[in-house]
């Protein structure tokens, strides 16, 4: 009986020697992770799941997946609404973590994403950048994202239509690109369109991202863009 009882207890031991990282190591990763989203984005309501089943795969730098949510999140000063990122078969550097307190990412296998960014949130930017005096209003629709608004010229008042859209950009950030313009409904020359399009074009970089990241896809929605994305090759 004793003997029985003796060996009860070291397998007991042994369990909860063996359960030790998946209690203690992955609820602190995930700690840490949604510590530096926070302060590195300026986001709020983070939160961050790892799917690490046994926790010794963290020693080692890896986990099966990480899954991702934050909202009001800030990249490169424009305002996101709603973040995801899923990853998986991720590694990073265990020495940066257990001795630096910082998640440093190496790899993963698959990396994908969206962001969801509100009409407001892009027309803060435009008057930060390049409309201080706000003239002009982003006007986001399924079919673009266009400007309008009133503008003087020679002393005149002219409601001007710029047709336009948000394009990929080097594969980590967006530029609104002018398609056509109209004044008071009548077309103006292609030489005209080129230097409005200098004045009023700015890119939104998300270069800034944690993790290496390219953007796949700008889907115009009714007063919103969803911005999908994956990791880089």
């Amino acid at each position: 009986m004793k003997r029985y009882r003796l060996a009860l207890a070291g397998i007991a031991i042994i369990l909860v020697i063996l359960a030790i990282p998946r209690v203690l190591l992955v609820p602190r990763l995930a700690h840490e992770l949604e510590s530096e989203i926070g302060e590195s984005l300026n986001a709020s309501d983070v939160h961050v799941s790892i799917r690490a089943p046994l926790g010794w795969e963290l020693l080692f730098g890896r986990v099966n997946g990480v899954d991702l949510t934050a909202r009001d999140a800030v990249m490169d000063g424009l305002h996101i609404s709603r973040m995801e990122f899923h990853g998986e078969q991720i590694r990073f550097d265990p020495r940066s973590l257990w001795r630096e307190q910082e998640v440093v990412y190496t790899e993963a296998s698959n990396v994908r994403g969206e962001l969801l960014i509100t009409e407001d949130a892009l027309n803060e930017l435009l008057w930060e950048e390049v409309d201080p005096d706000r003239f002009l209003r982003l006007q986001v629709s399924s079919e673009g994202v266009d400007l309008g608004g009133t503008i003087s010229v020679w002393n005149m008042e002219w409601t001007i239509t710029l047709r336009g859209d948000l394009e990929v950009h080097h594969g980590t950030a967006l530029r609104y690109v002018l398609k056509n313009f109209e004044v008071q409904e009548t077309r103006i020359p292609a030489i005209l369109l080129e230097v409005l399009s200098e004045n009023y074009e700015f890119i939104i970089d998300f270069e800034m991202f944690p993790y290496p990241v390219e953007i796949k896809d700008v889907l115009p929605q009714e007063r919103q863009i969803l911005v999908t994305f994956g990791g880089l090759s």
